[in-house]
C-alpha cells in the first residue's frame, strides 16, 4: 500500500529520492568510485612494467602564486631519453598530493647526490612510466566512505523512487524511517568530504583526523541503521513518519 494518497505527493515524494540520486551518485562517482576504480586500474597496469634505471632533476613552473618546483626522473629507453613527473598510480597527478609528496621527498637525497633511482615504465609505451608502483591506500580509505556510502545513499533514492511512484511493498518500510535516511544523508554528506579534505592536506594532523574519523564512524552506523530500519521495518522510531501516534490510553478512558 502506498503511504501518499495522491498523485501530486507521488511525484514530490519522487523528486526528493531522485534528488538523492543526483547529488549522492555525481558526488559519490567524482570523488569517490572514479579515482578509486582508475587508480586501481593504475595498479594492475603497472605489475607488468619493467623496472629502469633513472636520475633525479628538479623542473621549476610558473602559477597565479608564483615559482613552484618539483622532481621528475630522467630515464632512457630504445635509445630516448624520456622524463616522468607521475609519482604514483594515482589517478592524481597533483605534486601537492600526499601520496605524490610523500615520494618527491623520498627522492630529494638523490638528487643532490646524483645516486640512479629505480622508474617502472610501460613494455607497451615507454613515454608511460611511474616512479613507485605500490598501491597507495592511505589515499584510497579516504574515498572509499564517498565511494561505498555515497552509492549506498544514490541506491536509496533509486529504490524511494521507484517505490513512491509504483506503490512497491518495500516502500512503506523505507518512508516510514524517511527522517533517519535524511538525518543520515546530512551528516554523511558533511562529514565524509570533510574526511577526505583533512586526508588530503600534505601535512596530516593526527588530532583532527581522529575527531573528524570519529564522527565518519558515527555517520557509517546512522547509514546502517537507516538500511537496516528499511529492510526489517524495525527500528528508527524516533525518525518515522507514518502518520499520527494513537493514544495508549484505553478505549473507555478515551471516551470519557
Amino acid at each position: 500500500m502506498n503511504p501518499h494518497k495522491t498523485w501530486g505527493v507521488r511525484l514530490g515524494m519522487t523528486i526528493f529520492w531522485l534528488s538523492f540520486v543526483l547529488i549522492f551518485g555525481l558526488t559519490g562517482w567524482f570523488y569517490g568510485q572514479q579515482p578509486v576504480s582508475a587508480t586501481l586500474g593504475n595498479w594492475w597496469m603497472a605489475r607488468d612494467y619493467q623496472a629502469t634505471p633513472a636520475t633525479v632533476v628538479e623542473r621549476t613552473g610558473k602559477d597565479a602564486d608564483g615559482e613552484f618546483k618539483w622532481l621528475a626522473a630522467r630515464y632512457d629507453v630504445g635509445g630516448k631519453t624520456r622524463e616522468t613527473s607521475r609519482m604514483t598510480v594515482l589517478d592524481d597527478e597533483a605534486i601537492d598530493e600526499p601520496a605524490n609528496d610523500s615520494v618527491q621527498a623520498a627522492l630529494r637525497p638523490n638528487l643532490a647526490t646524483e645516486k640512479p633511482i629505480t622508474v617502472w615504465v610501460s613494455p607497451r609505451d615507454p613515454e608511460v612510466a611511474v616512479v613507485s608502483r605500490d598501491l597507495p591506500l592511505t589515499a584510497l580509505f579516504a574515498r572509499v566512505p564517498m565511494a561505498i556510502g555515497f552509492a549506498l545513499f544514490a541506491l536509496a533514492g533509486v529504490s524511494g523512487a521507484l517505490g513512491a511512484i509504483f506503490s512497491f511493498g518495500y516502500y512503506k518500510k523505507q518512508f516510514d524511517v524517511i527522517g533517519l535516511w535524511v538525518f543520515a544523508a546530512l551528516w554523511c554528506g558533511f562529514i565524509f568530504p570533510v574526511l577526505l579534505l583533512v586526508l588530503s592536506q600534505s601535512s596530516i594532523e593526527t588530532g583532527a583526523v581522529v575527531i573528524v574519523g570519529l564522527f565518519a564512524v558515527i555517520g557509517v552506523f546512522m547509514l546502517w541503521g537507516a538500511i537496516a530500519a528499511t529492510i526489517t521495518g524495525k527500528g528508527g522510531e524516533g525518525f518515522k513518519m507514518s502518520g499520527s501516534r494513537r493514544s495508549k490510553l484505553p478505549a473507555s478512558a478515551m471516551a470519557r
